[in-house]
């Protein structure tokens, strides 16, 4: 027995080391047909990669690189080294598929990864605005693509920039994103990590073609609304030319009137599912009861289901909610499940009642009310439980009070000396008074001695921040990877604007936030450059290929803000 167990330590041993040291991962997790996805294996090990369940209908790219990653531990001064390959294609078909686990053969070892899930949707139909003949007669230019030109108020609308030009566009610069009014809800969709340019015939004409800066929106507001264009510099080799693409406009209709009761104010295709743990219930116990709703749309925005129970049973607190999904063209894709505490204080036979919920079908354009099943339950009864009426507690009170309305009421004297009034009921009044203002005084005090103390602690982290980001964008400059590089670089500049800005710990800066803060600054050429070095960490990072020169720039650029920053 003992050598048994040894051998199957030793067995478990190797699986979890292989397992970590060799990671399999698809960037999106969720995709249309005939988008690009990246998959990537990462590993400690250097050796032959091979993924398996790899379906029929996935169609690989021709983009395949090789990178050498490293990471430092700053507290250990460890240096691990990881070697990435990363190959990109698209699925032909809908469907969800398991791909994996890779594995990575060295000598007569061979290491196993994990597996990962992706979902495939149909390919949506983009509607174009409008092209201008002064515009097809640019070398280059920009149209906005949505999926639809009229949507309900709460469904999601899909944009995206589209670029045609008479030459092969080699990068891109200077991008400013288009912006809708009321869109405050924005995720990307697809991969924006990697930029295909592909040849297409628009109008007759045969071109080159790239989409860029796809997001799911959810606009907030019913009305007219505008998509407003996008700007761009688009490069071939030295040459460039500028262009601003067309707006398009969003017409969003309200939602019927007089929706269902159980409305939760879910716009898209969703189901309900429900269930009940709930065995050998005694009188007074407690089960467990959950409420899954699944589907796509504005998923992550639903009300919380409310469940019509009974009397004998009591929902206790607030529900637990754990989300799971994605988002996609779709909107959010997943389902939310919310778990109820739930006591009975009543036994025999019991019924929970269905469960039900309306939302509005896009398709169907109306409200549609689904529900679960009714629920038996058997609970035996309990002789030590005390049950609890409140209804009847609140008519025996109401009965004494009135018994008590009908006695005597006592006649008030006034008395010329009493203590209302006096000096001496103003001092005890006013004592405690004083008291109270000194303590809240003291109180602010100590309050705002803390708030610095803690500003200098998180001012302090970020500093620690600061640095090692700073060392690491060094370490991927010289490891080669490019990609990694320029992702800290963005990293880098947020932490020394987090520092400038004096945010809390807690607080998310946007590019919007920093670029207003720099502006305030009446510093023109430091919020020029800022702007641009975000720009160049895009245009590497999304596809377009960089070199020693341009990283060497980059750096020198970073570190030349980093000092007018004064961090």
């Amino acid at each position: 027995m003992h050598k048994l167990m040894t051998i199957l330590l030793i067995c478990l041993a190797n699986v979890s080391w292989g397992q970590e040291d060799v990671i399999l991962s698809i960037e999106p997790l969720s995709a249309d047909v005939g988008e690009t996805v990246l998959i990537s294996v990462k590993t400690k090990v250097q050796g032959t990669v091979d993924i398996d369940n790899l379906p029929s209908c996935f169609v690989h790219g021709h983009d395949i690189s090789g990178e050498m990653e490293t990471d430092i531990n700053h507290q250990t001064g460890t240096i691990t080294t990881y070697y990435r390959l990363s190959r990109t294609g698209a699925f032909a078909k809908a469907g969800t598929y398991t791909i994996g686990p890779a594995f990575v053969k060295k000598g007569n070892k061979t290491y196993q990864s994990n597996e990962v899930t992706i979902t495939i949707g149909n390919k949506m139909q983009m509607t174009s605005s409008e092209v201008t003949a002064e515009q097809l007669r640019d070398p280059a230019f920009g149209i906005i693509q949505t999926n639809k030109t009229t949507i309900y108020e709460g469904e999601p609308l899909v944009v995206g920039a589209k670029v045609y030009a008479h030459f092969n566009p080699t990068y891109l610069d200077n991008y400013l994103p288009y912006s809708m009014k009321g869109a405050i809800d924005k995720h990307p969709v697809g991969n924006s990590a990697v930029t295909q340019t592909m040849r297409e015939t628009f109008r007759g004409v045969e071109m080159f073609s790239f989409e860029y800066d796809k997001n799911v929106i959810f606009p907030v507001g019913t009305g007219d609304f505008k998509v407003n264009s996008y700007s761009m510099t688009v490069y071939e080799g030295y040459r460039n030319f500028s262009l601003t693409s067309t707006s398009a406009d969003i017409t969003i209709k309200p939602l019927p009137a007089d929706p269902p009761a159980d409305f939760i104010g879910a716009v898209g295709f969703f189901q309900l599912e429900r269930e009940i743990e709930a065995n050998d219930l005694k009188q007074g116990d407690v089960f467990k009861m959950r409420i899954i709703v699944s589907g796509a749309g504005n998923l992550q925005n639903i009300l919380e289901p409310k469940p019509e129970l009974p009397k004998g049973f009591i929902i206790y607190g607030d529900p637990q909610i754990e989300d799971n999904f994605v988002y996609n063209s779709k909107g959010t894709e997943g389902e939310i499940t919310y778990e109820y505490n739930i006591q009975v204080s009543q036994f025999g036979d019991l019924a929970v009642p269905p469960t039900s919920i309306s939302y509005f079908d896009i398709a169907e354009e109306k409200y549609i009310t689904i529900s679960s099943e009714e629920f038996s339950l058997d609970v035996k009864k309990n002789k030590n439980f005390v049950v609890e009426e409140p209804e009847d507690i609140a008519v025996e009170n109401l009965e004494e009070i009135d018994m008590l309305s009908g006695l005597r009421k006592s006649s008030i004297q006034e008395n010329g000396d009493a203590f209302f009034g006096s000096s001496s009921f103003w001092l005890s009044m006013g004592a405690p008074l004083m008291t109270a203002l000194l303590f809240i005084f003291f109180s602010k005090r100590r309050e705002q001695s803390e708030d610095k103390i803690i500003l200098r602690q998180t001012i302090r982290k970020k500093d620690q921040e600061l640095s090692d980001n700073l060392a690491q964008t060094k370490v991927l400059l010289a490891s080669g990877d490019s990609n990694g590089f320029y992702s800290k670089v963005e990293a880098t500049l947020k932490s020394a604007m987090e520092i400038k800005m004096q945010v809390s710990e807690e607080q998310m800066v946007s590019r919007q936030a920093m670029f207003d803060f720099l502006e305030k600054s009446n510093n023109d050429s430091l919020l020029r450059r800022f702007k641009e070095l975000l720009t160049k960490c895009d245009q590497f990072r999304y596809g377009f290929d960089s070199n020693e020169t341009a990283d060497q720039s980059v750096l020198k650029d970073l570190e030349s803000i980093l000092n007018d920053l004064n961090i």
